[in-house]
């Protein structure tokens, strides 16, 4: 009994693919060599994510075509608007009522050939706003009421990208001119005449995003990026922030954590610090997971990329438009012994993602996604993907309890969980890195029945219970031995999210060989 002892594992560290297997366990024991659909929780571990619901139904339009444009912005309507190629006519703009779509009159004649993305923005100079770009049609704006094309003659015919700033609408991404910066006058979005105030600025490469970001406007290119300083025409600037660097994906580029976030080609990396290139060190926030954006550019189509804020949660998820695709889930979470902030990643898969947007209505986060089949959905609702199971997997690193060549005994693991109502977790055991000279024991499967559910984050139903421990602890004997071991837990059926926030392997020294 003395030579028993305990491996105490927190779970903490995230999807890690950029360490070796003993580097991994030594210093990152509670990390992730294979996370699909947990992220990060706020409580501490790792959570099953929870679903989406099919909260809007399907939005107007050509049937199988897919939503082009999602937006949710507070104080026009209900808050939530789509864009879908009509089954005729011009009308693809439509608002949640409440219940069911509105479409209104859209004039001008606006197609959808060959639209294969809406992006919308906001403003609220004189009440709030939409506008909305495509690269085929003219600019158009939503004020709650009425539909309306700027059309002036010195503004661009096709932008794709809009934003404001500084009491300027900028316009930009016409296929005509695609280097083009196009702004109007102040206060005024249909005004592009340059005697009152509006003009053009040429940035010396193809746009393929603005946003403006406290006091400056970036303009994103392939391999460039630039910004804008100034309030007016008179005293417009524009400078280098890098010319070696740029973004891959006009979608990619959000607000996160007071800083502004884009895909470039070695990851997720932050305006700020790209701002310093060549003053201190280059900060890459996805380097744990360099390796899946390697993967990214030889299997997926950059420029499809969808990334979306969940704000509550500190956390960012970008999505591909096939729900077979692995996309990925970025957290900051405060871990390690000074409790630093840092970031936590992992994997999704399952969700179909055309396109979509997140923000808050009174102070309720809406996070929703429309897909490739017309329907728009809200994330972080249900406990299941719009009816179908949420398949998710933890994979531990192979633990060798601080000496990979000794032979260790196992006789149990216990697994500290937070319960959201009763579920099964088939949890698999692996000795010696998966080598087929070791038997591996079966499979078992921990349960959280008989478990209390947190108030709030399960329904209330007879399986649910509100008076019991809210966070169980399961213990299970274990047979086998190996120089290192690692735990897998994995989910298939539909059942409400759960949380793995630690684990402990009780084991025995063996012998050398």
């Amino acid at each position: 009994m003395d030579n028993i002892k305990t491996f105490p594992i927190p779970c903490q560290g995230g999807l890690r693919t950029n360490l070796d297997p003993l580097t991994q366990s030594a210093q990152f024991p509670g990390s992730s060599v294979t996370m699909i659909n947990y992220e990060p929780a706020l409580r501490g571990g790792y959570r099953r994510i929870s679903g989406f619901t099919p909260d809007y139904g399907v939005v107007p339009g050509e049937t199988a075509a897919p939503v082009l444009g999602a937006f949710v912005f507070d104080g026009l309507n209900n808050g939530i608007f789509a864009c879908r190629k009509p089954a005729s006519g011009n009308n693809y703009f439509h608002y949640w009522n409440g219940s069911s779509w509105t479409t209104p009159t859209t004039t001008g004649a606006p197609t959808m050939v060959g639209v294969s993305r809406v992006r919308f923005s906001s403003w609220s100079w004189s009440g709030p706003r939409l506008i909305m770009t495509d690269g085929i049609n003219p600019a158009a704006t939503w004020d709650g009421t009425t539909y309306s094309q700027i059309t002036h003659a010195s503004a661009p015919s096709a932008p794709k990208y809009s934003e404001t700033f500084g009491s300027h609408m900028f316009l930009a991404g016409d296929p005509a001119d695609p280097y083009n910066l196009y702004f109007s006058a102040p206060l005024d979005e249909t005004e592009f005449s340059p005697g009152a105030g509006a003009g053009v600025v040429n940035v010396g490469f193809d746009i393929i995003q603005i946003k403006a970001f406290r006091n400056t406007l970036f303009i994103f290119g392939n391999n460039r990026i630039k910004r804008l300083n100034g309030t007016s025409a008179a005293d417009f600037t524009v400078s280098d922030v890098t010319n070696s660097l740029g973004c891959l994906s006009s979608d990619s580029v959000i607000e996160f954590n007071g800083d502004l976030l884009f895909l470039s080609p070695d990851g997720m990396r932050p305006i700020s610090a790209t701002e310093r290139i060549g003053d201190i060190e280059l900060a890459t926030v996805s380097k744990p997971v360099q390796t899946l954006f390697d993967q990214y550019s030889s299997n997926e189509d950059l420029k499809d990329v969808t990334v979306l804020s969940i704000r509550r949660k500190s956390q960012f998820r970008l999505f591909f438009p096939t729900s077979d695709s692995l996309g990925l889930i970025g957290a900051l979470r405060l871990s390690g012994p000074t409790q630093a902030p840092a970031f936590e990643f992992s994997q999704l898969i399952g969700i179909d993602v055309y396109c979509g947007s997140s923000g808050y209505i009174a102070d309720e986060e809406f996070v929703i996604h429309g897909d490739s089949n017309g329907s728009l959905h809200r994330q972080e609702s249900g406990q299941n993907f719009n009816g179908f199971p949420i398949f998710s997997v933890f994979q531990t690193p192979y633990l060798h309890m601080d000496d990979p060549l000794i032979r260790k005994n196992y006789y149990s693991t216990t697994t500290f969980m937070l319960s959201e109502g009763t579920v099964e977790v088939d949890v698999g055991i692996s000795y010696d890195y998966g080598t087929n000279s070791v038997e591996n024991p079966t499979n078992y499967t921990v349960s959280t029945e008989g478990a209390a559910a947190y108030y709030g984050s399960a329904a209330y139903d007879v399986t649910d219970r509100y008076d019991g421990d809210p966070s169980p602890v399961r213990t299970t004997r274990i047979t086998g031995s190996g120089n290192s071991i690692a735990l897998t837990y994995v989910t298939a059926v539909d059942q409400p999210s759960h949380t793995i926030q630690a684990l402990a392997v009780e084991y025995g020294l063996s012998d050398r060989r």
